[in-house]
């Protein structure tokens, strides 16, 4: 049971400090409605690593910069928290291997 409860705290701590990294995306969204459509349309931010699950809104943010006002993507977080939780079991089994 306290394993568990490790693994889990340990995961969705490693998952909310993923979103300090902002992996390049091909993504584009439409930031104001002033100048030439195709100056709108720029490269939109993202955050979260391996899956970004944080995604820069064009209609509420500030652009170019990711805060609680922005759209998150729930799938993204879960695959995160999963590859986090793996990576915790992972390094508990080496450590346990090692200090035997």
């Amino acid at each position: 049971m306290l394993r568990t409860i490790f693994v889990v705290t340990s995961a969705l701590l490693l998952t909310c400090a993923s979103a300090i990294i902002h992996p390049a995306s091909d993504e584009r969204i439409m930031y104001g409605f002033e100048g030439a459509l195709e100056q709108n349309w720029l490269p939109r931010e993202l955050a979260g690593w391996p899956a970004p699950f944080l995604a820069d809104s064009g209609e509420t943010s500030v652009p170019h910069q990711i805060g609680p006002e922005d759209d998150f993507r729930p799938g993204p977080f879960v695959a995160d928290l999963g590859f986090w939780a793996l990576v915790t079991l992972g390094v508990m089994r080496l450590w346990r291997v090692l200090r035997r």
